[in-house]
């Protein structure tokens, strides 16, 4: 029973392991906000960066970052064609 218990701990420790999904604690942003708020786009890039290198299958990412960071990257697009 106890190496029974044992190998059931160890296994679950191990599942445990790797990277947790990333926070999505954001609202949701168009375009137009980024471009008035630049200084909001890298942070945002961020987070995407965190769900794409996550371990979280891709259909559990909130819609709320896939639009966000659609919008933070084609606001810092139009940033770099008006500079």
């Amino acid at each position: 029973m106890t190496m029974r218990s044992a190998i059931i701990c160890i296994g679950l420790l191990l599942a445990g392991c790797g990277k947790s999904t990333p926070q999505a604690d954001t609202q949701p942003r168009d375009w137009r906000y980024y471009v008035a708020n630049s200084g909001e786009i890298e942070p945002m890039q961020k987070i995407c960066r965190e769900w794409t290198g996550s371990t979280a299958p891709a259909d559990t990412e909130p819609a709320v970052v896939t639009t966000n960071c659609r919008a933070a990257a084609f606001a810092k697009s139009q940033l770099q064609i008006s500079n």
